[in-house]
């Protein structure tokens, strides 16, 4: 049914027992609004669906990150936990900071219905007819219209039930005397967990588990500090169950920080260090500077194209920190060899600047070249274009223009 559709790029389809999963990928230059709208069409026509299959869910996927995992336990039912849990999921996405939460770590409710094979015997009763009982019985269905000369109402008949002691009414079958042979007459109904040997535990007890996941315009700060407030104000009101962070995203960013800083501290003072002692301080100064002032030019551009403080990011950031006062230090050494035979800083500046120039041009040009296919990534790796965007602006900025400009300042100042 999709394959006339256009503006599809691959269709992936997996399948399992009970259940099927499709995935479209789409062509960039197609409105996936459109597209979205055909597929759904194409698929609300299919009519040979298998009798009793669910119907098919259609949506897109917008691109979600997850933020935290939270783990609540206690030395309840498994299905308390999930009366919790739902009770979590409404309050965090009561905040309006928060707008994704998925539940998991229990199987699916069911309602198990159990007839004895004696009760049917002694009824007279099929096990067919039983479960015709209940089919017919718990469905919705049309009770027609009333039309007039301006409108038509359709009338619904709601008559669909998913708790366990509403099914338990069903009419299984009428008796001559009158009286009606219920449902709970014959069988043991209960709502019950699926029958699944998979468990979820945390620190060695059953646990349900919350997953909190963030949009792309949401803020990761916010709803970690957010999420946190919360778990330290449940805890203090709940006994009976403890809900605990397992994993936080917001963390492993900021270590991801936190490791970038250091990193540039350390390349600061090594580059003041070794160049103070065996060149200029003054010259050292100027050289260092390439770092700042390469990240502060990266951040101006990467505004433009939407680069943001992430994962990713930081990645890119902690490869360039290395690769931005390379060129520096060449401009700078040959400069003051320059000035060293001269003694004029002005003509040291200027040779020794153009006379490397070429080379660090092409240095930083090679470098920017072999991370511009990663702008043209597709298929689910566009994240890596964030990386590239780093990598290629950094350079830019630290460029021979940059250093030479400032190289130019310090040399002069030596006089």
């Amino acid at each position: 049914s999709l394959k006339s559709t256009a503006g599809i790029d691959e269709i992936t389809s997996t399948s399992a027992e009970n259940s099927a999963s499709i995935s479209i990928l789409t062509l960039d230059n197609y409105d996936i609004d459109e597209i979205y709208t055909e597929v759904k069409n194409a698929v609300d026509g299919i009519s040979s669906f298998p009798a009793g299959a669910e119907k098919p869910i259609i949506f897109k996927q917008r691109q979600r990150s997850t933020a935290q995992w939270l783990g609540l336990t206690g030395d309840v039912s498994l299905k308390t936990l999930k009366q919790y849990a739902e009770g979590i999921e409404d309050d965090l996405l009561a905040t309006g900071v928060i707008s994704q939460v998925n539940v998991s770590g229990f199987p699916a409710l069911e309602i198990s219905i159990e007839v004895p094979e004696e009760t049917l015997r002694r009824y007279n009763l099929t096990f067919d007819q039983v479960v015709n009982a209940v089919r017919l019985n718990n469905r919705d269905i049309s009770a027609g219209s009333i039309k007039s000369s301006r409108e038509e109402i359709l009338i619904p008949s709601k008559a669909k039930h998913t708790e366990a002691f509403e099914i338990s009414e069903i009419v299984v079958r009428s008796n001559t005397d009158g009286t009606n042979l219920l449902l709970r007459d014959i069988a043991t109904i209960k709502e019950q967990f699926a029958d699944q040997p998979n468990k979820a535990l945390l620190n060695g007890q059953q646990a349900v588990f919350l997953e909190v996941r963030k949009l792309e315009t949401e803020d990761l700060t916010q709803i970690s500090n957010t999420v946190g407030e919360y778990v330290v104000k449940f805890n203090e009101e709940n006994d009976a169950v403890q809900l605990t962070t397992t994993w936080d995203f917001n963390n492993m960013l900021n270590q991801r920080l936190d490791l970038l800083t250091s990193n540039g501290i350390v390349g600061l003072l090594l580059v003041l260090l070794s160049l103070g002692l065996f060149l200029s301080l003054r010259l050292s100064f100027w050289v260092a500077w390439g770092i700042p002032s390469s990240f502060l030019g990266m951040f101006i551009l990467g505004s433009f194209v939407g680069l943001t403080v992430n994962m990713i990011s930081l990645f890119g950031m902690i490869l360039v920190i290395g690769i931005l006062v390379d060129d520096g230090i060449v401009i700078a050494e040959n400069i003051y060899s320059h000035f060293e035979k001269t003694k004029n800083p002005i003509q040291a500046a200027v040779r020794g600047t153009l006379e490397v120039v070429p080379a660090v041009f092409t240095s930083v040009l090679t470098t920017i070249v072999a991370f511009i296919p990663l702008l043209l990534l597709t298929g689910g790796f566009e994240f890596l274009k964030d990386m590239a965007y780093v990598v290629i602006f950094s350079l830019a900025f630290s460029s021979s223009i940059n250093h030479s400009v400032f190289l130019l300042i310090s040399v002069t100042d030596l006089t």
